[in-house]
């Protein structure tokens, strides 16, 4: 029987989660019995108003008070008891009128945490009953993403299985270990050397390159790293990508680039195929996003996490050096340290080996596949 499938996710805190859902829409479009596979914003759908809120108030505590949000989310549980349930109710009645009555849906998917709870609310109002999937795009979860009336937890590492399980007491055969979804390209990426991807974009093939990222607004002192960079005395090929950020890219255009002097400076803006410059990169400077640290892995692009947001970021960083499959620099001059310590040991290939026993480039695949084969139990159980 075919099935309808339904990926809400949010877009207002950073293009992650998004990437993750059109993830699992292109695995599930490419699985025999998928009638309907669709996308949206779950606050744009529901509350346009209330999205435009969130992420004023995200970005300015960013921008002005991190610490403070830092404490908001460790305090998830008092956040989530007392946000939970009068959000949820008034946002729940907005999805039903607006997308699940007309949707139909077999399975909700959500990659974001927002509308959660209003996904859980609603499945107990709508005639026709749909499984809710979980779907954490980091390495560590919190309150949020947990509630009884979910039915599956996608998850990127055993780690958070066991955090489920010991603190939320959700029962293992709901969990899957699975990754984090990424686009299709970062997987068949890994199949072509660092050599090949750097003839493939015209730079130089023996030149150790450092690519240099801070998310699709282009977050991080680049200048200041790029600075450190320079001071180098063996040759670098520095490659920043500063996103949908057009003042940086001028600034650095005009500011940097005539300063490279030995060393070679290509400054991008926003790169739809990131993959590539990825691929080519013998070290990934960047803020530790869950989608960004996922396609590195699948990669084996070794990394050096810098300046990490606070909350899920921190975590990330955190599980990512624990497992030495990254490395955490807190200040441009440890970045540059760090990328001479790489030139003159083995260290970098360490870190590499134990970021394959993480890289999971197959996940939108897999959750895709399991989805389909809940679907097909719960079908058999139903007499369908």
């Amino acid at each position: 029987m075919a099935k309808r499938f339904l990926l809400v996710t949010e877009e207002w805190a950073g293009s992650g989660h998004r990437v993750a859902a059109e993830a699992l829409r292109e695995a599930l479009q490419n699985m025999d019995g998928a009638e309907s596979v669709r996308v949206i914003g779950g606050l744009q759908t529901a509350s346009p108003g209330l999205r435009v809120l969130s992420r004023f108030f995200y970005f300015n505590m960013l921008k002005y008070a991190k610490p403070v949000w830092q404490r908001m989310y460790e305090q998830d549980e008092v956040w989530g008891k007392s946000l939970s349930k009068p959000l949820g109710w008034w946002l729940a009645a907005r999805l039903l009128r607006r997308v699940l009555l007309a949707e139909q849906p077999d399975v909700v998917i959500a990659t974001h945490a927002y509308c959660l709870s209003a996904l859980a609310y609603a499945k107990q109002k709508v005639d026709k009953p749909f499984q809710l999937v979980s779907v954490p795009t980091d390495f560590h979860l919190n309150r949020f993403w947990v509630d009884p009336r979910i039915d599956a937890y996608m998850v990127a590492h055993e780690q958070m299985a066991e955090r489920l399980q010991q603190r939320y007491r959700i029962p293992r055969e709901n969990i899957h270990v699975c990754g984090i979804p990424i686009r299709r390209p970062f997987s068949l990426a890994a199949n072509t050397t660092r050599h090949e991807w750097k003839q493939r974009l015209g730079i130089a093939p023996e030149r150790f390159t450092v690519l240099i990222g801070g998310g699709e607004g282009g977050y991080g002192q680049m200048e200041e790293v790029i600075r450190a960079l320079f001071t180098e005395e063996e040759p670098l090929q520095i490659i920043v990508v500063t996103g949908k950020n057009a003042r940086l890219k001028k600034r650095l255009e005009t500011g940097l680039a005539h300063r490279a002097e030995r060393h070679e400076l290509i400054v991008k803006g926003f790169e739809e195929c990131m993959w590539q410059w990825m691929g080519a990169a013998d070290a990934y400077v960047t803020k530790p996003g869950g989608i960004t640290c996922a396609e590195a892995l699948a990669l084996r692009t070794p990394l050096i996490v810098y300046q990490p947001l606070p909350g899920q970021e921190r975590h990330n960083s955190a599980f990512l050096t624990q497992q030495n499959a990254a490395m955490l620099a807190r200040t441009p001059e440890e970045v540059r340290d760090v990328i001479r310590r790489w030139r003159q040991s083995d260290q970098k290939e360490r870190i590499v080996l134990q970021m394959d026993k993480l890289r999971r480039p197959e996940a939108a695949t897999r959750i895709a596949a399991l989805l389909f084969e809940r679907e097909s139990k719960i079908g058999k159980e139903n007499g369908e």
